[in-house]
């Protein structure tokens, strides 16, 4: 019988035993986790240890004999600590599911039940700046052993603590199908909302997850934008319009013989035969004789 084979048998009868004594705990999407083994290194070595993965679906070898199956899901994000404990880094709603530690010399194991709880919106890819309203979900996913959700033990509540039930200002509570809770956001523009899921059992709260909604108004914000790309732009031609136009005058006082005014220098208009010098007295004899030279 191969390692692989007796590794499978012995998880079986496991699972047949019972969780009583197993590990389960509850983690927000995005968590970095540790998944004791309970093994004491100085007698049995990690070399000694293999981890299997068990879904609804199907089983996944992940560590065996110590080492991270290169081929497994999520490999990349997992790692063995020095008491060969599981590290899986950036949880997804894809790590839940049940964890088994197998000593391979004792046959023994420890079960490791991890659930893990979600909130976004629905659809993943809405946007909450633009008109309409918004869904969000919670989801606590979990091994199958532990059933189907106990009926309200996954509630809303908002930024003041208060349970959100049924339909009031601003949300539609859209109560609970088996672990899946959906709560309808009102659109309030250039508001923010906080909204809390939480997984509740009796008086105490499990784990819970906020998801905040901001309501921007995305389309003030584009009108502003492209307005201010008009100016921009506007700014830009009559800043070109107005160098061109000192550039062009420039250019005309270089090529044109004009003074400082603008008008050309012109010669004064007189009789080119008269001489600066030559007075003309032709008109002396009718002046009085008062004022006649002495001298005539």
């Amino acid at each position: 019988m191969t390692p692989r084979l007796q590794l499978f048998i012995a998880l079986l009868l496991h699972f047949e035993a019972g969780i009583s004594d197993d590990i389960v705990l509850h983690h927000r999407a995005g968590d970095d986790v540790v998944l004791l083994c309970n093994v004491d290194s100085s007698h049995y070595p990690c070399s000694d240890v293999d981890w299997i993965y068990n879904t609804d679906l199907y089983e996944q070898l992940i560590v065996y004999s110590g080492n991270i199956e290169e081929t497994s899901p999520g490999a990349d994000r997992m790692s063995l600590s020095s008491d060969c404990s599981l590290i899986i880094n950036n949880i997804t709603a894809e790590d839940a599911g049940c964890y088994n530690c197998w000593i391979r010399n004792n046959v023994g194991s420890t079960s490791v039940y991890l659930s893990v709880l979600t909130v976004s919106p629905s659809p993943p890819d809405v946007d909450p700046g633009r008109d309409g309203d918004v869904t969000l979900r919670c989801s606590l996913v979990r091994d199958r052993y532990f059933g189907p959700c106990e009926q309200n033990s996954i509630i809303w509540v908002d930024e003041t603590g208060s349970v959100l039930l049924g339909e009031g200002d601003g949300f539609v509570s859209g109560g609970q199908n088996n672990c899946v809770s959906d709560l309808m956001v009102k659109h309030q523009r250039r508001s923010k909302r906080r909204f809390t899921c939480q997984v509740v059992e009796g008086d105490r709260v499990k784990i819970d997850a906020e998801y905040t909604l901001d309501f921007t108004d995305s389309s003030v914000i584009n009108t502003r934008l492209i307005i201010g790309w008009v100016v921009r732009g506007l700014m830009v031609v009559l800043v070109s319009i107005a160098t061109f136009l000192f550039i062009y005058r420039m250019k005309v006082k270089r090529n044109n013989p004009k003074n400082q005014t603008g008008v050309f220098d012109l010669p004064l208009n007189r009789d080119e035969d008269d001489d600066d010098d030559v007075v003309n007295y032709e008109n002396v004899e009718d002046l009085p004789a008062s004022v006649r030279s002495t001298d005539q």
